[in-house]
């Protein structure tokens, strides 16, 4: 499996979100959405869950233009 690089902070703050409640994992969302400060955050978070996604499902193909 392939392993996605990321700053240790990063993969603490995902440890710890996983461990939440489901309702918890909601009301934190719900939370984040009423912020629009924090909209960058979230997108590099979810930058990081597509990556390790896409490493889970598979082998990597090579970019071509």
């Amino acid at each position: 499996m392939i392993n996605v690089e990321t700053a240790p902070k990063v993969e603490n703050l995902i440890a710890e979100l996983r461990e939440l409640s489901e309702e918890e994992q909601r009301s934190l969302a719900a939370a984040v959405l009423q912020d629009r400060k924090l909209e960058a955050f979230v997108e590099e978070l979810d930058d990081h869950l597509s990556c390790e996604r896409s490493a889970a499902e598979g082998s990597l193909e090579p970019f071509t233009p």
